[in-house]
């Protein structure tokens, strides 16, 4: 089921609010820290504001003023690595309390310009550089928050205790608005030149609070989901959501959680270890 646009303006003000507590507990030397293969912590916030500013926020701007989306130097999606490079070397060297100012600024200003649209306009056309084929509109503000969400869980390996997981401390409701985000917005980044043999369904069974399921049909290059069980279905990859974020993030190996029964497949295996191909950077 597709979030409307209160929900949407919700679950964007609590992602951006519960980011900004979460970092206000860091100190100098946490933000120091690597956070991941690429970036220290405040190299990812660096990329939260520029993302924003340069992407994000023109996209949208466009979009809304029903101009074509044109992002300067982000002509295709093969160009979003040296852009993001471009975008956090620019920033990294400012203060950590400005980043915090201009990530509130950027994102508020972001989740704002869902009130001028109704719910008839949330579903028209939007694209983002970053997406394989159009979404609409609706798609671009859920892209803001799960921006945010994605962010959260890189700079939270800096400070575990400090910073809650994401899907830990709210109500189940939060939990399946963020799980059914991640479902849907699959499809968009999926690279669909490596999936143009591929004719399956997918179906994810997330389990416990704020879980479900969703099914997800890949076939000529192109993904489709929905929240529903799929019968029949060629794979079944059953977890909790937590855990599903964690291999999304890249916080646990799929091989690593298929040995440790945190994640349960029943069906073609090797349908699972191709989904990173699939979704992955370039």
């Amino acid at each position: 089921m597709k979030p409307t646009k209160e929900e949407i303006k919700k679950r964007y003000q609590e992602a951006l609010d519960r980011s900004l507590e979460a970092f206000s507990k860091l100190d100098e030397k946490e933000w120091a820290k690597k956070a991941s293969d690429h970036w220290t912590a405040k190299e990812h916030l660096a990329y939260l504001v520029s993302g924003a500013d340069d992407e994000l926020l023109v996209a949208t701007r466009q979009q809304i003023a029903g101009e074509p989306m044109r992002v300067l130097g982000f002509e295709t999606r093969e160009d979003a690595l040296e852009f993001n490079k471009r975008g956090v070397a620019k920033l990294a060297g400012e203060p950590t309390a400005d980043l915090l100012r201009r990530l509130k600024s950027a994102f508020e200003e972001h989740s704002s310009m869902i009130d001028s649209l109704s719910e008839a306009d949330l579903d028209k056309p939007g694209m983002n550089p970053e997406w394989d084929r159009p979404g609409t509109m609706r798609d671009l503000f859920a892209a803001g928050y799960g921006f945010l969400a994605q962010q959260y869980q890189q700079i939270r390996r800096v400070a575990k205790k400090k910073v809650p997981h994401w899907v830990d401390g709210g109500p189940p409701e939060r939990v399946h608005f963020h799980m059914n985000y991640l479902f849907h917005y699959m499809p968009l980044i999926l690279w669909g030149k490596r999936a143009e043999d591929m004719n399956a369904t997918y179906l994810f069974t997330m389990e416990g609070p704020g879980g479900g399921q969703w099914s997800m049909r890949i076939a000529n290059g192109r993904a489709d989901t929905e929240e529903a069980a799929a019968d029949p279905h060629d794979i079944e990859i059953k977890t909790k959501p937590e855990t599903w974020m964690d291999l999304s993030s890249g916080d646990l190996s799929a091989p690593i959680a298929i040995m440790t029964r945190k994640v349960k497949i029943s069906g073609n295996g090797g349908l699972a270890m191709k989904l990173s191909g699939l979704f992955g950077e370039e």
